[in-house]
């Protein structure tokens, strides 16, 4: 399972300064979550508290769910303690993560980042292009992990990561805050994951955002529109080894039913929910999964919408798109 998220997106906004005079646009960006996040706000004078609002919100996502501190509530059950109780944080991601295991058939499965730190591609972890999956598959199935109140009953030897929804729910967590300060217009964006609330008073439209082209990552691919909706973005085409003795690529997304790392025609999804953690665990799910069950998924699920890019069997680009999805699509 792919332990972050390797897509960036673009914002296009266009700042008309006539437009309206009751509110002002606002930005405060920095890194967190190991990568860049940006927050845009209408409104009529700038929020406050709005830097200490988010360090608050980012130092207790990672003080329970981080996997690169060692002091985590996260990577101390990793390590054997059996005795923490875990915050709500924990618990939501937990719940929902459960959830889509079950909706994705466990391609969407937080302990197989055990693969990802065998192939070298996890924090703190060394190239390694000869990997005994079988053995490693005993450790592997979200089924083994259970959650009792606040207490996480985990195997020994197995290994929990929820890098593949947690900036999603950052960016729930921030918009929920902007939210209960009154300021319902807003674009939050943690490393290509996205909530779009309202609508951008300044041009009075949806906010318009793009999505990264997996092939030229400096470009885009495709631009949007998104009104009260989240969006995520997953692809393989940034972070991925290449074996010298046998040139295979092994990719960051890792399928959790197989233990394979090896590249599959998925280039790049980019899903559309109503929140952002369910947008950016189905991004990283359809990385693994087979096409046809991706597109069967979207199809029968009314929430989700999304963008596919894959290789077909002659070897050309080609793109999925949901018909809720061709909706947002703007030139």
């Amino acid at each position: 399972m792919v332990s972050r998220k390797l897509i960036s997106s673009l914002f296009f906004i266009c700042f008309l300064i006539s437009c309206t005079k009751s509110y002002n646009t606002y930005s405060y960006s920095g890194y967190a979550l190991g990568t860049k996040f940006t927050i845009i706000y209408n409104s009529a004078k700038p929020l406050k508290n709005l830097e200490s609002m988010a360090d608050s919100i980012f130092f207790n996502l990672n003080k329970s769910l981080s996997t690169y501190i060692p002091s985590s509530d996260i990577s101390k059950i990793n390590n054997g303690y059996d005795l923490i109780e875990v915050d709500d944080n924990f618990v939501n991601v937990f719940k929902k993560s459960k959830s889509i295991w079950k909706h994705t058939m466990g391609y969407f499965d937080p302990t197989a980042g055990i693969l990802a730190n065998a192939y070298g591609l996890g924090p703190n972890t060394v190239p390694k292009y000869s990997v005994n999956v079988d053995s490693i598959m005993n450790f592997i199935g979200f089924e083994k992990v259970l959650l009792n109140n606040r207490s996480v009953k985990l195997n020994k030897g197995m290994y929990l990561d929820f890098n593949a929804i947690a900036k999603g729910y950052c960016v729930d967590l921030l918009s929920n805050a902007l939210k209960k300060n009154n300021i319902t217009n807003h674009l939050i964006e943690i490393g290509g994951e996205m909530y779009a609330s309202g609508i951008n008073n300044i041009t009075n439209t949806r906010w318009k955002v793009g999505i990264s082209d997996p092939l030229k990552p400096d470009d885009t691919k495709q631009k949007i529109f998104l009104k009260n909706i989240a969006l995520a973005s997953s692809g393989n085409y940034r972070k991925f080894l290449i074996d010298p003795e046998t040139g295979v690529k092994i990719v960051h997304t890792i399928n959790p039913n197989n233990g394979s790392a090896n590249q599959t025609n998925i280039l790049a999804s980019s899903v559309i929910a109503e929140n952002c953690m369910t947008a950016d665990a189905y991004a990283t799910a359809f990385m693994a999964m087979p096409l046809d069950k991706s597109i069967s998924l979207i199809n029968d699920d009314k929430s989700l919408d999304g963008m596919i890019i894959y290789f077909d069997s002659n070897n050309e680009i080609q793109t999925y798109y949901s018909s809720g999805f061709k909706k947002l699509i703007f030139d």
